[in-house]
């Protein structure tokens, strides 16, 4: 585990050198899909803080097994149904995978200013992968809009996957254009809430194959499974 996390952590820094930023612009998030809660301890023994899970019934169960690490900083990426909005929502995780009307209208039944939820809108990387989710971006600024009007909800930027089978010049493509219309949304919803440009926009994008892509392109988190935790135990069934 140290020496994958030593691997990854030196492709990071090779990819901030070549765009001239530091380690610290960029979150490292451990995606832990079915893999133990010992390896998911040994990797925050390791000095990692921000743990992510896909599926709603495995991410409860995690996190009440990891409630004892005290700096542990939970993210929700994988698609979330809309009955499982609320349980999710309660834990005061970031929830990468905003994706549509139905499920930000149960995402707005808990959210108050006293107990926000936060959230990224997950958007479309290419529109063309059919296998992926996200809202498109012809759609994004109607949900933008409602995002803004709602003072419990804390938008902090966009998430986008990639296409699983692309190559690095389609995918740099893909990526550069997905942050411009990420920051052109960004920039135009800004107005309606001035708080908001005075933070610093999230970009939840880039995977183990394809981070340094991603971190050139403009990514602020890169959410990495297998190059830190190895290849997934073939039986696993979580919802």
């Amino acid at each position: 585990m140290r020496q994958r996390l030593e691997l990854v952590r030196s492709r990071i820094s090779t990819a901030l050198i070549h765009i001239g930023k530091k380690t610290d612009d960029i979150i490292l998030v451990a995606v832990g899909k079915g893999h133990s809660v010992s390896s998911i301890r040994e990797l925050y023994d390791l000095g990692i803080r921000d743990f992510a899970e896909n599926y709603a019934q495995e991410f409860l169960k995690k996190r009440v097994e990891l409630a004892d690490l005290p700096e542990i900083r939970w993210h929700f990426i994988g698609h979330l149904q809309s009955n499982k909005a609320k349980s999710i929502a309660q834990t005061s995780c970031l929830i990468h995978s905003l994706d549509r009307i139905s499920l930000l209208d149960e995402l707005l039944k808990i959210a108050t200013p006293l107990h926000p939820v936060r959230v990224l809108l997950q958007l479309q990387v290419d529109p063309n992968d059919r296998n992926k989710s996200g809202c498109a971006f012809e759609d994004a600024s109607k949900l933008c809009a409602k995002i803004s009007q709602h003072p419990g909800l804390i938008w902090d930027g966009f998430m986008g996957m990639g296409p699983a089978e692309s190559s690095s010049e389609m995918l740099l493509m893909l990526y550069d254009k997905f942050v411009r219309r990420a920051s052109q949304l960004w920039e135009e919803h800004s107005l309606r809430d001035p708080s908001r440009a005075l933070r610093p926009m999230k970009i939840s994008l880039g995977m183990s194959d394809d981070l340094e892509i991603a971190i050139r392109c403009g990514a602020t988190h890169i959410r990495i499974g297998s190059a830190l935790f190895g290849p997934r135990p073939k039986k696993h069934h979580a919802t």
